[in-house]
């Protein structure tokens, strides 16, 4: 009798935090921060069967593929924008893997990241394992390739705890926000941010000045990083161009524009470097067109030191389509 009067205490006990848990699972755009709406877009498009038509083109890659390049100002086609704040070749190998097995092959591909994206990992626990992005199947995989390269990022000390309260919900992970939102208080941002994507096709903007003249991440770089996390992201750029050079999708890699301000104050070390790298890539995938070539736009077409305005970007994408 004792042992069952505990037994329930337990249970007890332990409803508060089962209830965070299952609220934390069940809306997250109650408290989540307004990046998480880009990542739903992404992850239901890539997942849902048949949920765009045939024929698409898609954009994968970062915050600077998503703020430079919008679907509505692409004529004759029909473009859906798949990049997401802080992704890396990681994120949208699985993303097009999942896209594939979901729908078939995509018309066509654009794949756009930053340079620093080539090496650096910057975001995997605050975005990619915060928002559950990935099925388990896929983080096990990841995990595999993660271990091989002995990537610094992901196998973090207290790592595979870390990914089960992820997974799980806990409340050590999301309860932060949960109070800071007051549960629900990021609803109404949340869902209309939803919405916006929806209408533009998961285009999206970073940066809303009328200009800008700061200098982007790549300018405070001599040399691409060679570190554990940059062996795992060649690993997912590799599995990444192989899986559209397989697939007879008809690709093209593209580096965003960068503001005049940056352009100019980039390292000519660093720039050899990531050319003499993309050059590499494009003599692996010879089907692929790789074009290294790094465009210079006005700084009154930047909203922030890294991302097109609206105006920018639809001169941008008008000049892809």
């Amino acid at each position: 009798m004792k042992n069952v009067k505990f037994l329930l205490k337990c249970i007890l006990a332990l409803l508060p935090i089962l209830a965070v848990m299952c609220f934390t699972a069940a809306l997250p755009f109650g408290y989540m921060d307004i990046e998480y709406p880009s990542w739903k877009y992404t992850k239901e498009v890539s997942d849902d069967i048949k949920s765009v038509s045939s024929g698409t083109t898609l954009v994968l890659g970062d915050s600077r593929a998503m703020a430079d390049i919008m679907p509505s100002e692409a004529a004759d086609e029909t473009v859906v924008n798949l990049a997401v704040g802080g992704a890396t070749s990681i994120e949208m190998y699985y993303t097009l893997e999942n896209y594939i097995k979901n729908n078939g092959n995509p018309g066509k591909v654009i794949i756009m990241f930053a340079p620093f994206h080539y090496t650096i990992i910057d975001n995997f626990w605050t975005r990619t394992a915060y928002f559950n992005y990935l099925s388990v199947a896929d983080m096990k995989d990841l995990y595999s390739y993660a271990k091989a390269a002995d990537s610094e990022t992901l196998l973090r000390a207290g790592y595979q705890n870390d990914l089960i309260s992820y997974r799980t919900r806990f409340p050590d992970k999301y309860l932060p926000a949960l109070l800071n939102s007051h549960f629900v208080g990021r609803y109404s941002d949340n869902s209309n941010k939803y919405n916006e994507l929806l209408s533009e096709h998961g285009y999206g903007e970073f940066g809303t000045e009328q200009g800008c003249s700061a200098l982007n991440y790549e300018t405070g770089y001599e040399h691409m990083h060679t570190t554990g996390d940059a062996v795992l992201l060649d690993i997912y750029m590799n599995r990444l161009l192989k899986l559209c050079s397989d697939s007879g999708i008809e690709t093209t890699l593209l580096v965003p524009p960068m503001n005049e301000s940056s352009y100019n104050a980039l390292k000519a070390s660093y720039v050899a470097e990531f050319s003499d790298y993309l050059n590499t890539l494009q003599i692996k995938y010879p089907a692929i067109l790789i074009d290294g070539n790094i465009p210079c736009y006005d700084d009154m077409y930047f909203g922030d030191a890294s991302h097109l305005n609206r105006e920018g970007a639809i001169i941008f994408t008008r000049s892809l389509f």
